[in-house]
């Protein structure tokens, strides 16, 4: 895993991944299905949803219009101080890439029930949540 920054390139699972055996740490493209652009948005009618806001959004699955998978708006660890910070109002995933190598930003999925951002960055330092897809 040596390239930075948003792409579709194959991960290959290390020691270092956190996810169960079976499962990897997502590509950095992973999450540009959940807008209908694959690019941050406000537009709710660009969210690649189904329903409502709950707490979280369920993102519509594969390009199917009736398969989701609910992602909850779990917040993140701050890194300063280790607190949670916006649980319930806003969702951080990690991918397995970060941005670059001279940067200390992290590829990451973020969210808000007002924005949808598949290819948003934020500092590596903070702890976010990892949803691994399968091997």
């Amino acid at each position: 895993n040596t390239t930075t920054g948003f792409n579709d390139n194959a991960v290959v699972k290390t020691v270092y991944d956190p996810c169960p055996a079976g499962f990897k740490m997502p590509a950095s493209n992973a999450f540009t299905g959940f807008t209908t652009t694959g690019q941050s948005t406000s537009f709710k009618s660009q969210f690649n949803v189904s329903g409502d806001w709950d707490m979280g959004w369920n993102f519509k699955a594969g390009g199917s219009s009736t398969a989701t998978v609910y992602f909850p708006a779990s917040g993140l660890r701050d890194s300063n101080n280790g607190s949670l910070y916006g649980v319930g109002s806003l969702g951080s995933y990690r991918s397995a890439v970060p941005l670059s190598l001279y940067t200390g930003a992290s590829c990451i999925l973020y969210f808000q029930q007002v924005y949808v951002g598949p290819r948003y960055n934020n500092p590596r330092s903070q702890g976010y949540s990892v949803r691994p897809v399968a091997e």
